[in-house]
């Protein structure tokens, strides 16, 4: 008697398991990146009502882009708006991380970019679909 398949799960599956690691990294990058942009405020010299200032910054763009990022994920593949807005959140860090580590970064710098960040985070986590 011929044994039967074994079912595949589907955490198995390549798909799977690539989305899993991209939400993770994407996750810590994003939980993280507000902590460091602090650090980054306070370690050039800033306030602490700098350090507001560039972490409003980062939230205002998410709380007014959810909405753009639902209504874009509705008429566009979702993979794609995921992986555009997560190459733009790092890209955002990455300088942001480029310009701490110099030593040579700028409140409005800072500011911008968590904006930056913010947009991407906004456009990654979308509100379901009702």
């Amino acid at each position: 008697m011929p044994t039967p398949h074994p079912r595949r799960l589907a955490w198995a599956s390549r798909n799977f398991r690539i989305q899993t690691a991209a939400t993770v990294v994407s996750g810590l990058g994003n939980a993280g990146a507000p902590i460091a942009t602090a650090f980054a405020v306070l370690g050039n010299g800033g306030t602490t009502a700098e350090v507001g200032y560039v972490t409003a910054a980062r939230l205002l763009p998410t709380v007014l882009l959810l909405v753009v990022g639902g209504t874009l994920a509705d008429r566009l593949p979702r993979h794609r708006i995921m992986v555009a807005a997560n190459l733009f959140s790092a890209a955002a860090q990455a300088v942001l991380a480029v310009l701490a580590l110099a030593g040579d970064v700028r409140l409005w710098q800072l500011l911008v970019l968590s904006a930056a960040g913010g947009a991407g985070y906004a456009l990654y986590s979308r509100p379901p679909a009702a």
